[in-house]
C-alpha cells in the first residue's frame, strides 16, 4: 500500500473532507515527485470514496454549471450521504 510505505519514512497524507494535505517526514525529493505524479491514487487509497466523489463533482461543474468550489462541496455531501 502506498501509504504504508508513506508513513514508514514518517509521513503522512492527512484528509479534510475532500481536500488532502502531506506532511512530508524524511520523503526524499525523488518521492515527493512520484507523490505528485500519482497523487489521485493515494487520495483513492486513503478515502475510498474519493473516485465517485470526484466523478459527482466533474458532472454537477461540466454538465450541471456549477462553479468548481460548489460542485465538491455538493459531491461531498452526496457521497457522505448527508444530501
Amino acid at each position: 500500500m502506498i501509504i504504508d510505505r508513506i508513513r514508514a519514512h514518517g509521513a503522512e497524507v492527512m484528509r479534510d473532507g475532500w481536500r488532502f494535505s502531506l506532511r512530508r517526514g524524511r520523503l526524499t525529493d525523488d518521492a515527493l515527485a512520484w507523490l505528485r505524479d500519482n497523487w489521485t491514487a493515494v487520495r483513492a487509497e486513503v478515502w475510498p470514496e474519493f473516485d465517485a466523489w470526484a466523478e459527482r463533482a466533474a458532472i454537477r461543474e461540466f454538465d450541471g454549471g456549477q462553479a468548481r468550489v460548489d460542485a465538491e462541496a455538493e459531491a461531498y455531501r452526496e457521497v457522505m450521504g448527508n444530501v
